[in-house]
């Protein structure tokens, strides 16, 4: 397999309905605004399908605070996101670690996650079958 057969694959649709973020990461429900990016990874292969997400959300400053009390947070990137969902990007610094990625990995739906406390905003690129 080559790392091209894992490229995600999606309709350049930049979205912003929360209901199936929420369904997916539930820690995204009380997003003031959300936008998003999604589709299939690697290939038209029969087999189970790997879905991605990218995620750019604004969220309470009481939420803010909640992730923040997670400890162990450091000075994270950005996740990588799909060219569309760069210029969603807050400015940062960023904070993450490997707490707050858990956080989000619940029930088979993988993230990588990283905060941006200033602009009270979570980018998060999740896979998920």
């Amino acid at each position: 397999m080559t790392s091209r057969s894992a490229e995600k694959q999606g309709d350049g649709t930049l979205r912003t309905d929360l209901e199936p973020i929420a369904k997916r990461y539930p820690q995204l429900a009380a997003a003031e605004s959300i936008k998003w990016m999604g589709g299939t990874t690697g290939s038209s292969d029969v087999g189970p399908t790997t879905y991605w997400v990218d995620v750019v959300a604004v969220i309470p400053q009481s939420e803010v605070e909640a992730l923040r009390a997670l400890g162990d947070l450091s000075s994270v990137p950005a996740p990588e996101v799909v060219s569309g969902m760069r210029a969603e990007l807050p400015a940062g610094p960023f904070e993450g670690g490997p707490a707050l990625d858990e956080l989000f990995s619940a029930s088979g739906h993988n993230a990588t996650v990283a905060l941006d406390p200033r602009a009270r905003t979570i980018v998060l690129s999740g896979l998920f079958e």
